[in-house]
């Protein structure tokens, strides 16, 4: 009998904002009716998105003949908004929240008050053995185009995070998926991660290889089949406002939505698409107009799925080398395995953004401790004594009311400045740290391949010639470790 699957997976963000998300419970149900078709053959779907615990239900009801298992995670005050419905029995779930989660002052974002974090279950495929299936929505971005990012930070750290659980997962001798709205473009720094820490793989990249040179003046159609789009497209009828691509220049949209895996001779892709395009009637007051299920595309992703084989790591230890040969850290790496993983500018970047943003949150929550908690304490005390001794009442009523709200705004700015700015300090500190301990031991890895050349060199006839006429073979060594 043969052991070799197919393997059908969605991500789509649905967009389900209570109170916010335009006509919401009519497009979820679509959705659920959607992905409800068993001639669509879906076999794993990641939501982002769906904040409310009774959407979710409704979908988990519509969906029950075709993906019958099924998990939503609660985060935050608002909810994770994450889901994954899957054909397979589900094994185990985890929830991690990010410890850079935005900022609680800038409430109309709303991103810290829903708890970002990413999710995961793990499934018994019947043939293939254990799937590990990761889904997360990071951090939005509100900046203007052009503009810094408040929050790249928060995402570099997020993906950080991440990136380093994925990868310790890829060890466990299980298949690894990994889904969601990335809120970066392709060339990220976020996508770096999960692609080169995380050892994964994007599917949409494997199958659809960015074009050298990139056609100028590219449509919007052109840019979902060339570049994957998946947000901001004239396409789409809930698109607020046409995003520039990041590599064209061209009003075509962003590609924000992935669907990454461990690339294993076991586990290969065959196709990736940009899927849940549709406009459909029914949706909304109007329902004779024709609009999209959400504001975003999803991505289908096919694989050839066979039963997992355990990877060995390619990291080495660190031993003396023995006589005559050497198994010393760094060695016996091939030259893909290198260009795989971070390189050192790449690390140093991230500790430096992570570090800009580190300093950026210390001065803030300096200002808030220092300047604005006071400045409320000493009005606080002012209206008191106002309070006490003016006439007439109802301006004594009105000063009353003032005081309350200065009363609140001090606690506020005091609990923000301490609590707020300290967790944010430990966070940033305790990822920088983790980069830097990579950057260590990266460093290690190079000092060793710069020792074990040397001592090499030094037993062949130029070296003992060179040491015999221009002095002992130890300095010689110590003058080329020098260099």
């Amino acid at each position: 009998m043969s052991t070799e699957a197919s393997l059908s997976v969605l991500t789509l963000n649905c967009w389900g904002l209570k109170f916010v998300s335009k006509d919401r419970q009519d497009r979820l149900t679509a959705i659920g009716h959607y992905l409800a078709d068993a001639t669509r053959g879906y076999d794993i779907v990641g939501l982002q998105e769906v904040w409310v615990h009774d959407d979710f239900l409704r979908i988990q009801d519509l969906v029950a003949d075709v993906l019958p298992y099924s998990k939503h995670w609660s985060s935050g005050v608002l909810g994770s908004g994450l889901a994954i419905f899957s054909k397979f029995p589900i094994v185990g779930t985890t929830m991690r929240r990010f410890a850079l989660n935005g900022d609680p002052m800038k409430f109309y974002h709303g991103d810290w008050y829903v708890g970002k974090c990413f999710v995961s279950v793990v499934l018994a495929h019947p043939t293939c053995g254990e799937i590990e299936v990761f889904n997360t929505h990071l951090h939005a971005g509100y900046d203007p185009a052009g503009t810094p990012d408040s929050y790249l930070g928060c995402r570099v750290g997020e993906a950080w995070e991440m990136a380093s659980l994925v990868k310790a997962a890829t060890t466990q001798g299980r298949h690894v998926l990994s889904l969601g709205d990335y809120n970066s473009d392709p060339n990220s720094m976020v996508v770096r991660l999960m692609t080169k820490q995380g050892g994964l793989t994007d599917s949409w990249k494997k199958i659809h290889p960015e074009p050298h040179p990139i056609p100028a003046g590219l449509t919007p159609e052109e840019g979902v089949a060339i570049m994957g789009v998946t947000c901001d497209s004239s396409l789409n009828t809930w698109s607020k406002h046409v995003a520039l691509n990041y590599l064209t220049n061209d009003a075509i949209g962003e590609r924000l939505d992935y669907v990454f895996y461990r690339e294993t001779p076991e586990l290969i892709c065959k196709s990736v698409e940009v899927a849940v395009r549709e406009q459909i009637s029914g949706i909304g007051a109007a329902k004779s107009s024709l609009k999209n299920y959400s504001d975003h595309f999803g991505v289908h992703a096919t694989f050839v799925i066979r039963p997992a084989v355990y990877h060995f790591q390619t990291r080495k230890p660190l031993v003396a080398s023995s006589a005559g040969s050497s198994t010393s850290l760094g060695q016996n790496r091939t030259a893909t395995e290198e260009e795989q993983e971070l390189s050192m500018e790449e690390l140093e970047l991230i500790v430096l953004t992570l570090d800009q943003h580190r300093l950026a949150t210390a001065k803030r929550c300096h200002l808030e401790l220092t300047l604005l908690t006071p400045v409320m304490v000493v009005c606080t005390i002012g209206l008191i004594i106002s309070f006490l001794w003016i006439q007439p009442r109802y301006v004594a009523l009105i000063i009353a009311l003032v005081l309350s709200a200065f009363s609140s705004a001090w606690i506020v700015h005091f609990l923000y400045g301490f609590l707020f700015g300290g967790e944010m300090a430990s966070a940033f500190m305790n990822t920088i740290q983790e980069v830097k301990t990579v950057i260590h031991y990266r460093q290690l890895v190079e000092q060793n391949a710069r020792s074990t050349n040397v001592n090499v060199g030094s037993d062949s006839p130029l070296t003992r010639v060179s040491s015999g006429s221009g002095g002992s073979g130890h300095g010689s060594r110590g003058g080329l470790l020098q260099k």
